[in-house]
């Protein structure tokens, strides 16, 4: 019977893992949030309180990876610090990061960047990071802005970029 357990429980933990990204990704709105013509990109609270979970989790991993076998030092090592590494950027992303626009102008601001508002005209590629999942805009004077499919207003960022990028280099559509 416990030889079944060993092959079924990777499977059932894949599964539940799927089910809860799915989960995350359900609770997501197409709009975000609308203040005049500022359109306002924002996590919602399933994203948030999974990003405040993914600490002490992280915590556990680290204390678990601390407790390995001779030879797995490495692969343990490495678990932990993806774990360390989301615990860091998921909310850093969900809680520091404020990422809005209008038809003119980019508003963005973060800890590390500070608060920047720069023209559409400043928009230099859209793209997508298969690594990350994510897909994301690079803005001369901003850098690259991370916009995960999680995001509140992610549909609606997406429709307005076809357009946008339609408007500024007519020549590349």
């Amino acid at each position: 019977m416990e030889e079944i357990f060993n092959w079924v429980r990777p499977i059932l933990s894949g599964l539940a893992g799927g089910l809860f990204v799915w989960a995350l990704v359900a609770f997501t709105k197409d709009q975000g949030k609308h203040e005049g013509s500022i359109r306002h990109l924002h996590y919602g609270k399933p994203f948030k309180i999974f990003a405040l979970l993914l600490i002490p989790f992280s915590v556990f991993v680290v204390y678990a990876v601390s407790q390995s076998y001779k030879g797995q030092e490495i692969p343990a090592f490495l678990v932990a610090l993806g774990f360390v590494s989301g615990a860091i950027f998921f909310p850093y992303q969900a809680f520091f990061v404020r990422f809005s626009y209008d038809d003119e102008f980019v508003y963005y601001k973060s800890p590390l960047v500070g608060t920047k508002k720069e023209p559409w005209g400043n928009l230099i590629d859209v793209g997508y990071s298969k690594l990350l999942q994510a897909d994301f805009i690079v803005v001369d004077g901003i850098g690259k802005i991370w916009c995960s499919n999680m995001l509140n207003g992610y549909g609606e960022l997406g429709e307005f970029l076809e357009k946008k990028v339609q408007e500024l280099y007519p020549e590349q559509s």
